[in-house]
């Protein structure tokens, strides 16, 4: 004789599972500031600026067109030639930050424009000044500290020596190391910083005149 009602009848555990899905990747927001100059030119990187000097420009970005911006301007419309250009990220970056140093290039005008002011970081006291290099993409605002400043020079190709223009992505932790290593080594003074594999870098640059093909070199670590 059966005295368990049918629907309470027990047929031993039971165990329900579930499937964990992945999110959904999301879209980066860009920053309101930023997209109404994105309309304006599709080639917009970021935006750099330092305290305390007269830069405070666009960043710009054409890996198809390298020098691109060598003598042009940020508008799109002007499409004439102008001396002082924009300041620029090398062509070989991803254009994604995804790299571990990013290169930005610009004049060094002798009207004060541009990058002209960059090489006043050979003096320390000028480095302690405006500490923090303000650099944002178009999705996210960034802080930098200074970890090395130097002159260098553009390097012809059977040279065998660091060369800070090519790195841009370490190979391996060994490789960064590296880097860092011969940054800290070129420095004109100690600022104290250094940097760890993962950390992301920006490297600018401007010609310097004690030799030939001379360049003065910032580089920075994201805070």
């Amino acid at each position: 004789v059966e005295t368990t009602p049918p629907e309470t009848r027990s047929t031993g555990p039971t165990t329900e599972t579930t499937v964990p899905t992945e999110p959904e990747p999301t879209e980066p927001v860009m920053l309101a500031k930023y997209a109404p100059l994105y309309e304006q030119n599709h080639d917009l990187f970021g935006w750099l600026r330092i305290d305390g000097t007269v830069i405070d420009y666009p960043v710009m970005h054409t890996p198809t067109d390298p020098e691109k911006y060598l003598h042009t301007n940020f508008k799109r419309e002007d499409g004439s030639a102008n001396a002082h250009g924009s300041l620029f990220i090398d062509c070989r970056n991803a254009g994604d930050f995804s790299d571990w140093n990013t290169l930005i290039y610009g004049h060094n005008m002798l009207d004060g424009s541009m990058f002209r002011s960059l090489p006043k970081y050979e003096s320390k006291s000028s480095w302690q000044a405006p500490p923090t290099i303000h650099f944002d993409t178009l999705y996210e605002e960034g802080e930098y500290e200074v970890l090395a400043a130097f002159y260098d020079r553009v390097y012809y190709t059977y040279e065998n020596c660091f060369k800070f223009y090519q790195f841009i992505d370490a190979a391996d932790e060994a490789d960064f190391n590296n880097a860092i290593s011969n940054f800290r080594s070129k420095a004109l003074y100690d600022t104290g910083v250094t940097a760890a594999y993962g950390d992301k870098l920006i490297t600018l640059v401007t010609c310097a005149y004690h030799v030939e093909d001379g360049r003065f070199v910032v580089v920075a670590r994201k805070k």
